[in-house]
């Protein structure tokens, strides 16, 4: 076993006091001790939990609550399947209990015998208050059980653990209750003669009073062995010495399990999720589009190189990178004409975008000498040509002169001449 931290929680409506009147969270009261192997590291510390949340580091937390606010029973309930017999339960006990089954929590224990399960039945509220206590002291539980089931139990015996002004007993590994010093007694002997010829042959009282107990004052059947143990400590050092790993019941059971809390906490951040999604789907989706449309863009203009290509370079047979193939023929013609390819080349790069742009052109033929540009080419018709010039004049600064336009069907075969101005 490793380090463990016991916690006995006091009166609900003590601490149910204390969180109505918003106070702090370490206001809530109780009983701690850290043990090793069983065994108490130093003394019981008594008041504020505040401190308890620090000794729960790497320790196994168990938490220990009063049996008075929980109902241990057993249940007759067929099948197997655990939805369908958490749905029947509260069914099964109405009749049984006094508050409305709407309020409160159901925990289903093992099975054993023929259908019988173990059930503990805990006001919703209450066990509300006492997951509210841990989870604000930052408690991080793994077991929270009746003290009536933290005793340990065997066979033919039963336990009583005598407190200053309760009294906690273990009838069986399933079953046991809580009760005032005052209806001890007649409560125990009820039990028994409703035990239908179950008796305990033995009895172990554990005494953690100042006073202790005197067998006289059980009036039990004869029959019944009564064996007294005077503890000189508090009652939770005993529960944490003896405490019954087998307990049938752990009360952090669907709603309030471990798994539902983090599913619960994750559920208040689904709206801020489900925003960031949408805004990473439209992110996503944006940039997607946008991808699309550059790409049907660049294949666009892919396809315009390629035709100008074509046009500017008519003996060219193969084309499979315009651009790349645009700048070899560049570098060619540099070879042979010398400086004059970057005139041709600075002039191109000013004339082409105005050429691309203009509706209905085609380039018949392209020769450069001398500084000027000879282009062949069809238009739609004369107006197409004039403005043709007028965008090489104004937005190339180019001279720009007609040598010859005719038309021919439905369009306009005309001949400009391109130079720089002052060549």
């Amino acid at each position: 076993m490793a380090r463990e931290l016991f916690i006995f929680l006091d009166s609900t409506r003590q601490n149910n006091a204390r969180l109505d009147n918003e106070l702090e969270p370490g206001s809530a009261h109780g009983r701690w001790v850290l043990c090793n192997n069983g065994k108490p590291l130093g003394t019981l510390i008594k008041g504020p939990l505040s401190s308890a949340a620090k000794a729960a580091r790497d320790a196994r937390v168990i938490v220990i609550v009063p049996g008075e606010d929980v109902v241990v029973a057993e249940v007759s309930l067929p099948g197997q399947n655990k939805q369908r017999l958490l749905a029947a339960l509260p069914f099964a006990l109405e009749e049984q209990l006094i508050d409305d089954v709407s309020d409160l929590h159901f925990v289903l224990g093992p099975r054993y015998g023929n259908n019988q399960y173990v059930v503990a039945v805990v006001n919703r509220e209450c066990m509300q208050r006492w997951s509210d206590i841990c989870d604000e002291l930052g408690l991080r539980v793994d077991v929270m059980l009746p003290d009536t089931l933290a005793l340990s139990t065997s066979i033919g015996t039963w336990t009583i653990l005598l407190e200053d002004t309760r009294s906690v007993v273990r009838t069986g590994v399933h079953a046991g209750f809580a009760v005032d010093h005052s209806n001890l007694n007649q409560l125990l002997s009820t039990t028994i003669s409703d035990a239908e010829g179950v008796t305990p042959e033995r009895i172990n009282i554990i005494d953690c009073r100042d006073i202790n107990v005197n067998t006289n004052d059980f009036s039990l059947d004869s029959g019944i062995e009564l064996h007294v143990n005077n503890f000189e400590n508090d009652s939770l050092i005993w529960l944490a010495e003896h405490f019954d790993y087998e307990a049938p019941v752990n009360l952090l059971f669907g709603e309030f399990s471990r798994k539902e809390k983090v599913k619960g906490h994750l559920r208040k951040w689904y709206p801020a999720a489900m925003l960031l999604a949408a805004v990473l789907f439209l992110n996503v989706t944006t940039t997607v589009v946008n991808y699309v449309s550059l790409s049907n863009e660049s294949q666009k203009l892919t396809a315009e190189m390629e035709q100008l290509y074509k046009r500017t370079f008519p003996q060219a047979k193969r084309i499979v990178n315009a651009p790349a193939q645009m700048q070899q023929k560049l570098n060619a013609l540099q070879s042979r004409t010398g400086n004059s390819q970057s005139s041709l080349s600075a002039m191109l790069t000013q004339i082409a975008p105005i050429l691309r742009s203009t509706p209905g052109l085609i380039i018949k033929s392209l020769r450069y000498q001398n500084g000027r540009i000879d282009i062949e080419s069809d238009l739609r018709n004369f107006a197409a040509l004039n403005q043709l010039e007028k965008a090489l004049s104004e937005r190339a600064g180019m001279k720009v002169e007609i040598k010859s336009a005719s038309q021919n069907k439905d369009k306009v075969v005309s001949r400009l001449e391109i130079r720089r101005p002052g060549s």
